[in-house]
């Protein structure tokens, strides 16, 4: 099962979820569509879930794909999940900035997710996505503080 997740922003997100579609014929999808409205007869779409729901869902997830919010993030990294993160894109009106998409190259960087860039093909990305091993997230280091100064070293802060 595909997890795919909108994010709480107020700002449509349709392109992310029209992109995932392409992919519904191969797999279950369930996307937590927040406040962007989507109808499909191919994926389960929802606005909003209790936590708790979330939780369930990433756990009986093998794959999420998610906008690049640090807290959606961060749960399917630490879950240890393959993640493929489309920032919202400030140019789309999905944002008010680029922030997700520094944060999301960073992570990428890193190796704990898959970035999907503004022009790629998601059927090669998701492709990419399967044969992709992931980070392990590790709590013995301060896995916040290591972003953070990559963050401030590659931005020249």
């Amino acid at each position: 099962m595909i997890l795919v997740l909108c994010g709480t922003q107020k700002q449509d997100f349709s392109r992310m979820i029209k992109e995932v579609e392409k992919l519904a014929d191969e797999h279950d999808i369930v996307v937590q569509a927040g406040h962007t409205e989507y109808v499909s007869d191919k994926m389960e779409v929802f606005g909003f879930v209790a936590p708790e729901k979330l939780t369930t869902l990433y756990d009986k997830a093998q794959y999420v794909v998610s906008h690049g919010g640090a807290g959606s993030m961060f749960q399917g990294i630490q879950a240890g999940k393959k993640m493929l993160v489309f920032p919202r894109l400030q140019k789309y009106g999905e944002h008010v900035d680029d922030h997700q998409l520094q944060l999301a190259g960073k992570l990428n960087d890193l190796g704990y997710l898959l970035t999907f860039k503004d022009n790629d093909d998601i059927v090669d990305v998701f492709g990419r996505l399967k044969a992709f091993t992931p980070k392990p997230y590790d709590l013995k280091g301060n896995f916040l503080t290591l972003i953070d100064d990559k963050l401030e070293k590659s931005l020249g802060s």
